[in-house]
């Protein structure tokens, strides 16, 4: 792989990091809102929903590790730029298909995908920052990164709805295009020279494997490691299953047409931004890491509780539902940072990767679980019991507070971040 002939400045890091990770989620966000809406019109149950939803979180699962030890191995450009090209491929076969098992098929493809680009361009902009110098806590970068996130997500979604207004299938044409774009914006991920780059099918192999193992052992070794990803393993579980249920019901709440999802994707979105401003804008001592997620992820939980018991009255679970997003976009990026923190730079998107396929085996979990309650019992009780299990992961964030607190109070106190 080509890469610089030095590191890059901090500016220019950020900058491209930025650029990457927005062209990336403008392609992703044609779906935000009519994609339940779109497997409804083919004639899908909520279960089978979730169920589709499910098999890109078990696909996830058994790639989510051997592609980030690819990143580690053989270069985050290259994932990344792989993984949009498949991605790309996912959301094309999604606008031809018919049938549930096209479905499964196209998710699973996206899942392969997505485990490509996952953590790679993180991974590619902790361990820049660092080779240039970069230091202090990088909550507020990853707070951006939310941010830009958000807004790319927002504008795309709006799209995307008024699109699938027309036509319910035009938004994954959208996507398959924005991914290509994404593709090509990925040739701004520079990197030096790896120093041992093996060459020949059978040497990558071998380092995929040889860091798929470390990593492995790294993940379920490191206390913290493991914790912070068995949280966001509940956490995923607790709020998958809301992302395919909300279109639905304020669609039919309001009984009007495609574009509202839109615009109720928007006010979710912004709740979200505000909550990654404030992270910004917080000076976090790691000692009171702890605490603040675990508050965060209660108020979180207890939101999605109340939408729950409003369901039926949309303004009132719009309220709630925008709180949650605000406290969930609070918490993303206090606890990204803190995971990167934990881990070691050559070793960083595979462990990236561990956090991921804990998070998805939740996930999997979640759906399919949400999915049968939603067809008995309906949504409102379904995010009842969601709100419940993001509750679950409060006890692993404060099992961390005793060891934060006694490195603090250890000679010579923690080492810089």
């Amino acid at each position: 792989m080509s890469g610089t002939r030095g590191p890059l400045s901090t500016q220019s890091i950020v900058r491209r990091y930025y650029g990457v990770w927005l062209c990336y989620c403008l392609a992703g966000g044609f779906l935000g809102g009519v994609y339940p809406l779109f497997l409804r019109s083919r004639g899908l149950s909520q279960l089978e929903m979730n169920s589709v939803l499910a098999v890109y979180f078990a696909v996830s699962l058994l790639f989510d590790v051997p592609t980030g030890a690819f990143a580690d191995a053989l270069g985050r450009r290259r994932s990344f730029v792989l993984g949009c090209l498949l991605r790309g491929l996912s959301f094309a076969l999604y606008f031809l298909s018919h049938t549930y098992a096209l479905f499964l098929v196209a998710e699973a493809i996206d899942a392969v995908g997505t485990t490509f680009c996952n953590g790679a361009v993180d991974a590619w902009a902790v361990d820049g920052l660092d080779e240039a110098g970069f230091e202090g806590p990088k909550h507020g970068l990853f707070s951006r990164i939310s941010q830009l996130s958000s807004l790319g997500f927002m504008a795309s979604a709006l799209a995307g709805a008024y699109v699938g207004a027309v036509d319910i299938a035009w938004p994954w044409l959208f996507g398959a295009a924005g991914f290509l774009l994404s593709a090509f914006a990925g040739r701004w991920l520079h990197e030096r020279p790896r120093a041992a780059a093996p060459r020949g099918r059978r040497a990558m192999g071998g380092a995929v494997r040889a860091q798929i193992g470390a990593g492995l052992r790294q993940g379920f070794g490191v206390r913290s490691v493991r914790l912070l990803s068995l949280a966001e393993a509940i956490v995923l579980g607790a709020m998958a299953p809301y992302w395919l249920e909300w279109p639905l019901l304020f669609k039919d709440s309001y009984g009007t047409g495609v574009w509202v999802v839109g615009w109720v994707y928007c006010v979710l979105a912004v709740g979200r931004l505000l909550g990654s401003e404030a992270a910004a804008r917080l000076v976090v001592v790691p000692g009171e890491r702890p605490r603040l997620a675990a508050a965060l992820t209660t108020a979180g939980g207890l939101a999605l509780i109340g939408a729950g018991f409003v369901a039926h009255r949309p303004h009132q679970a719009l309220v709630l539902l925008f709180l949650m997003n605000a406290f969930q976009g609070a918490r993303e990026p206090l606890v990204q940072a803190w995971f990167n923190e934990e881990v070691a730079s050559e070793a960083r998107a595979t462990m990236i990767s561990f956090r991921g396929m804990m998070a998805t085996a939740g996930g999997a979990i979640g759906l399919l679980l949400s999915g049968v309650v939603a067809d008995l019992r309906g949504i409102p009780l379904a995010w009842k019991m969601a709100g419940t299990l993001c509750l679950l992961a409060v006890p692993c964030y404060l099992a961390l507070r005793t060891r934060v607190d006694l490195t603090l109070e250890a000679p010579g106190g923690p080492s810089p971040v």
